[in-house]
């Protein structure tokens, strides 16, 4: 029988945005010493370019809307789960890509997603407030968002194997 589609996946502990930050320092030396891949269906870089790329947007903002029966969903059942102790999100959510600001470039660099990541991260740690509206969840507090991003940056980062030098 072969091997599902999650087998290899593995949530990685992010309890914070210093977790946070250190996990990218891992990711950036198994790629600098040459160990580290994905198990998903993205690259690396992709998953650091689309967590980038919604790290932004509770930051400055999004230029997307979302149907309003799917908004109901998450402010129903993604919303909810932030507040709970343990929650994780799981992979199999496929959203669509066409015209979706949020998917990463096909060819986007481990280098240009750390990059992303990385400035972003600094903003937050440097005192800049995530207070923009989520197009999917609507209004959301500083501290919903962080327990967002930790949540869905755990997901995306448990695809990934830093080999033995992490």
């Amino acid at each position: 029988m072969g091997k599902s589609k999650n087998e290899n996946w593995a949530p990685k502990p992010l309890t914070s945005i210093d977790d946070l930050s250190a996990e990218l320092d891992k990711i950036e030396t198994a790629h600098q010493a040459g160990t580290l891949s994905t198990h998903g269906k993205w690259s690396v870089g992709q998953n650091l370019e689309h967590c980038a790329l919604f790290m932004e947007g509770s930051l400055d903002g999004f230029q997307m809307g979302i149907p309003w029966p799917m908004r109901l969903l998450g402010k129903l059942f993604i919303k909810r789960m932030l507040t709970k102790p343990g929650a994780q999100m799981k992979p199999g959510f496929n959203a669509p890509s066409e015209g979706n600001p949020l998917m990463p470039s096909d060819d986007v660099s481990v280098e240009e997603g750390l990059t992303k990541m990385k400035g972003l991260v600094a903003r937050v740690q440097n005192g800049e407030t995530m207070t923009q509206d989520s197009p999917f969840l609507g209004k959301m507090t500083h501290e919903l968002w962080v327990a967002l991003h930790l949540n869905h940056c755990r997901m995306h980062f448990g695809f990934f194997d830093y080999g033995e030098q992490a």
